[in-house]
């Protein structure tokens, strides 16, 4: 069961990669597809080398403020640059990426419910992301969700990363709660975890969890409790569990 301690609680936030969608698959086959698109277009010699090197350039870099999802220009610098590919821009490669990525994307339908009735219960709901503007914006758009959020909050904007408080503090601030009033759903024990020092009640996501998408340095928190995914029926038993402010 839940505890919160019986704080009344009355936000819930929300991180977006790997916790509201599967970063890690969605990165994965639109990769695979713009490789497969690459070599159609006999731009590369191999896919195989082509995924390898286009990996290894994402997951090394640890530059704050850019989607390892939604893809930056240095990644296909880096991987042109490799393997000597010039018959394509690097801003052209990124620009059919993001596209492929994009179309792959729908509306959950788990989440929509549980964002939902979470509205229902005059719950404020807010988004707190280490990701890109860009990236962000986008994934609004596509899914048609922004207007559930009473606060969005994007590294990039503030030029401050999960674990740093002072996101978490500005999240706090926008929503004009304390610490213990809010709940944290998060899929990265260091970068959501480090909510709990601000009293903030922690909810591991599980369910899109990969321990080789995690690029913030610190020591991880233990969560409160243990989710798969975000989803109505989980978000009925929160709610029944919790006091809430009314």
């Amino acid at each position: 069961m839940f505890s919160t301690k019986k704080r009344p609680i009355k936000a819930c936030a929300f991180d977006l990669g790997n916790t509201l969608i599967n970063d890690t698959q969605l990165a994965k086959c639109a990769t695979v597809e713009m490789a497969d698109w690459l070599f159609s277009k006999s731009l590369i010699q191999s896919t195989e080398t082509f995924l390898a090197t286009f990996e290894r350039a994402n997951h090394s870099s640890e530059k704050p403020f850019i989607s390892h999802t939604f893809g930056e220009i240095e990644f296909f610098e880096e991987t042109f640059e490799k393997l000597a590919i010039n018959t394509i821009s690097a801003q052209n490669a990124l620009k059919k990426y993001r596209e492929i990525l994009m179309k792959k994307i729908q509306p959950d339908k788990d989440i929509v419910d549980a964002l939902q009735l979470l509205k229902e219960k005059n719950m404020r709901i807010a988004l707190l992301s280490n990701e890109s503007v860009e990236r962000v914006d986008a994934y609004m758009k596509k899914t048609n969700l922004r207007h559930f959020f009473d606060a969005i909050i994007v590294s990039a904007s503030i030029g401050i990363e999960k674990p740093d408080l002072r996101f978490f503090q500005e999240a706090l601030n926008r929503l004009n709660i304390k610490g213990e009033e809010m709940v944290m759903f998060g899929d990265n024990e260091i970068a959501d975890g480090a909510a709990k020092k601000l009293g903030v009640f922690f909810i591991l996501v599980t369910g899109y969890m990969n321990k080789n998408w995690i690029w913030e340095k610190g020591n991880p928190y233990p969560p409160d409790y243990i989710i798969e995914k975000i989803t109505r029926k989980d978000m009925e038993v929160f709610l029944k569990t919790i006091p809430l402010h009314r």
